[in-house]
């Protein structure tokens, strides 16, 4: 009877203490101590718990998908519920790369067997013999391609998902964590042959085998125990190399990229994620330079620069191996930027690398920029000539308002998406197969709407605000740009953007030309700042306000679901996975922690630096006399 009081009483003070470590243990009593607990305590009529054992199935069950992990509830795995949009545009991304590379591998298939035939025929028949009857095949094929028509669109057509393709592609997920995104590829993707789910950590790769033998994906998805870069090292021989390699770390992957081009086969593709905004969008430019070879800039157009610098370094990786990429999709969502390059070997193409990357000019008072090249292709006929480009592109003030500029980059000035790619994308994907259908088919459409060959953008909140007025509507300053016969369009990676192959000058006119109706208080303004001399210079493009009929996009009309909408508290980056058990809640840590700073500092100016003269020569006196 003592012993059972006593384990009682550990059990309750055990349990209290992980109840306050925000730790999930179920207190229950053992079943062999339970029929002895009972019969003594029979006559009192108690039936408390005697001991404590933990919960054989202490596990969180979350289904994402066609899939279900489980998460340990004693520890965390990394998991962050909105980063679900990222893992759906993943999957239907790989759904429509397995199929195109299906497809290659029977056409592939399909000439290696006709030329076997035309070498039985030419051993069988004479040259002349064989040749006349090329050419009657060529001229019926000619005949019933005329009878045919023009030849119609293709309908994608999605592979069998959940079963192990022997001629499939190869993927490796070299930062797996629970191997959700592998389970999900392995029963949404078809066309896989092999799925390869990596971790560092032990934790992670034992709780990624449960979840592999709980969803029954043993024979595709594969868990593997190691370093990223040496995972991925290891797959640098040709019949090793990975079709598609998914990276997504907390924080940069600069780390993984020379691993990652190095072992993914020709023609592959990589799914680069990066998280670490802050710096790719100006705040520590000298770090951006450190991670990611380029320096980095505050400006209104920031995650389009941040999408182009990690491009610029995604090429550079490449080039170092005699290869090159073709971006097919780039997105800046929530608080992170996500690419999809395709990675092809060729050292000829590798020479016009640097004519696709560019130093970028911004004005410090009207944030007008200019782009660089580094490089030129000039081509004459046969003769291809690769030159460097002449410079200075800018003078050393600003010519809208005399600013003086600052340098970032190099980064990407080739266009960023592939719009075939996305239109095959947008035709793949099926609403009840993904929770954030209407999301991913917005932001597609936004992207396929984008100027592909137009840089950056403008915003027109900058542009009020560096004139010191009230701008327009966003309709009718994209009609005065389409009414002066330039093009316009919207960036997914801003609500208020404005794209436009319209020079500087034409963007600036029709802010002057609507401030003649909406007039600045210019007197207020100081003489040097960059809105007074911008208003005061004149015009040199007539300016029409008339809607023109495409002023407002098809996005737009259709009432898409274009920009992310707040999902739940604390939505964005979640902290680093905890190894440790008692690591307390993060919610509690993040409340504590808000304004910390300010805090210390309003308790430091309340604190005396040193006393006040009077106070001082009083306090002297008084020690002299004593």
């Amino acid at each position: 009877m003592l012993k059972g009081v006593r384990l009682r009483t550990f059990g309750l003070l055990l349990n209290k203490f992980l109840q306050y470590r925000r730790v999930t243990i179920s207190v229950r009593m053992a079943s062999s101590e339970k029929g002895s607990e009972e019969v003594e305590g029979g006559s009192n009529g108690r039936s408390d718990e005697v001991g404590f054992v933990i919960d054989k199935r202490p596990f969180t069950h979350v289904q994402e998908g066609k899939a279900e992990v489980l998460f340990p509830s004693s520890h965390d795995v990394f998991y962050n519920p909105v980063q679900e949009f990222n893992r759906d545009l993943s999957v239907a991304v790989l759904r429509v790369f397995a199929a195109e590379h299906k497809e290659k591998e029977n056409q592939k298939r399909k000439k290696a067997e006709l030329k076997e035939k035309a070498k039985l025929l030419k051993l069988s028949k004479d040259e002349e013999e064989a040749k006349n009857e090329t050419k009657v095949t060529q001229d019926s094929d000619k005949e019933t391609k005329a009878e045919e028509g023009p030849p119609e669109e293709k309908i994608f057509t999605a592979l069998e998902p959940g079963k192990k393709d022997p001629e499939g592609i190869r993927i490796l997920e070299a930062l797996a964590a629970s191997g959700l995104r592998s389970i999900r590829y392995a029963h949404e993707v078809g066309g896989v042959m092999e799925i390869v789910a990596n971790d560092f950590s032990k934790q992670a790769v034992e709780c990624m085998e449960r979840n592999i033998t709980h969803n029954k994906v043993e024979d595709i998805v594969t868990s593997s125990y190691s370093d990223a870069s040496m995972a991925m090292y290891k797959s640098y021989e040709q019949g090793k190399r990975f079709h598609a390699i998914d990276l997504d770390p907390y924080g940069s992957p600069h780390v993984f990229l020379d691993g990652a081009v190095k072992s993914v086969a020709d023609g592959g593709i990589l799914l680069v994620t990066c998280t670490d905004m802050a710096v790719l969008c100006g705040n520590s430019p000298e770090t951006c330079y450190t991670k990611y070879g380029a320096l980095s800039i505050k400006s209104k157009a920031c995650h389009e620069i941040a999408l182009r610098i990690v491009l610029q370094c995604i090429e550079s990786h490449a080039n170092r191996y005699g290869r090159h990429i073709v971006p097919l999709l780039s997105m800046s969502a929530d608080f992170y930027v996500r690419v999809v390059v395709q990675v092809f070997t060729s050292q000829y193409k590798c020479k016009e690398s640097f004519s696709k990357v560019s130093w970028l000019y911004q004005c410090v008072g009207c944030e007008t920029t200019t782009l660089q090249p580094l490089g030129r292709v000039v081509v004459n006929g046969k003769s291809v000539k690769y030159q460097l480009s002449p410079g200075p592109a800018v003078s050393q003030s600003c010519d809208h308002c005399g600013h003086r500029y600052s340098v970032a980059g190099p980064i990407w000035n080739a266009p960023i998406h592939n719009k075939d790619f996305i239109h095959k994308l947008k035709e793949s994907l099926v609403e009840d197969e993904f929770t954030t259908f209407r999301r991913i088919y917005g932001t597609l459409t936004m992207m396929e709407e984008e100027l592909t060959n137009v840089p950056l953008y403008y915003v027109v909140d900058k542009l009020a605000a560096v004139a010191g007025i009230n701008l327009c509507k966003m309709v009718q300053f994209r009609s005065a740009i389409l009414n002066a016969g330039y093009k316009v369009s919207m960036s997914h990676a801003c609500k208020n953007s404005i794209k436009t192959d319209a020079p500087a000058q034409v963007i600036w006119d029709i802010v002057r030309a609507w401030e003649k109706s909406n007039p600045a208080n210019k007197e207020k303004m100081a003489p040097d700042r960059p809105g007074r001399r911008l208003l005061e210079k004149k015009s040199e493009t007539e300016i029409s306000f008339e809607i023109h009929p495409d002023s407002n996009p098809q996005s737009r009309k259709q009432e898409l679901l274009r920009f992310q909408v707040k999902p739940e508290k604390n939505w964005g980056p979640k902290s680093r996975a905890k190894t440790s058990l008692f690591h307390g809640n993060q919610e509690d840590k993040r409340s504590r922690n808000q304004g910390k700073k300010r805090r210390i500092h309003a308790n430091a100016e309340q604190l005396p630096t040193k006393l006040p003269k009077e106070e001082s020569d009083s306090h002297v006196g008084k020690e002299t006399s004593a």
